[in-house]
């Protein structure tokens, strides 16, 4: 009797066991699905939000946006709207206010657009503000090569490339944030600044070389127009 309880008991645990191996698979195939499900969206969403933001750019080239603190205050309107509150940005720039007249007359409606084709925007602000900005500063940087040039020669320095680019640049759009963004990612290319170095610190060496040279350039430049005229 002893041995039929015992032949009895490890045919259950046999059971079990088996029970167990099958609840775990079909975990597991569960899991798979699911993440195979995550990626299909994930997929979808950045299709989607490459596709409609490069039609979109060719609409609008908002280049202020490139300024870091209309970056931050931009974010935190996103996050206010997903939320259904407002946000009131205290610190209020030039570019600011352009950031802030674009958000309620232009990009509000876009953000509509593409909630209309199935965007969720709560949880994903900074992902489309990402997308927005990659995109944005990569055709900024196409259009304002193309406008000024490949300025800066093998082995030149980087004060000889910010003069340069002081040349070209016309006086009331040197500190403009589409410009010095174009500057800041032209002088990485040309390796004569590393990676990491901010737009902010960018900001700071542009002025301080405009400050030491102004006069320089603004004379070479008048004596590059009036060799133009013959």
């Amino acid at each position: 009797m002893l041995k039929a309880m015992k032949h009895k008991f490890y045919q259950k645990k046999s059971v079990w066991a088996e029970e167990t191996a099958k609840r775990i698979e079909e975990y597991a195939e569960q899991q798979r699905l699911e993440s195979l499900e995550k990626m299909k969206k994930e997929e979808d969403l950045s299709h989607l939000l490459h596709h409609e933001i490069e039609k979109y750019l060719y609409t609008i080239h908002p280049s202020f946006l490139l300024n870091p603190d209309v970056v931050r205050a931009l974010h935190n309107r996103l996050i206010a709207r997903s939320q259904g509150r407002f946000s009131v940005s205290l610190h209020v720039t030039s570019e600011m206010r352009l950031a802030l007249d674009f958000y309620n007359s232009d990009l509000s409606v876009f953000i509509r657009l593409l909630e209309k084709k199935g965007f969720q925007l709560k949880g994903n602000e900074q992902r489309l503000l990402t997308a927005l900005l990659n995109k944005l500063s990569e055709n900024n940087y196409r259009t304002y090569l193309e406008r000024y040039g490949d300025f800066v020669d093998e082995n030149l320095s980087l004060q000889s490339a910010v003069y340069k680019y002081l040349e070209r640049v016309e006086d009331h759009n040197k500190y403009d944030s589409g410009r010095l963004d174009f500057l800041h990612k032209y002088l990485i290319n040309k390796g004569l600044l590393m990676p990491d170095f901010t737009i902010k610190k960018m900001k700071k060496l542009v002025k301080s070389f405009d400050k030491m040279y102004a006069d320089d350039y603004k004379v070479t430049r008048l004596e590059k127009r009036m060799h133009e005229i013959g």
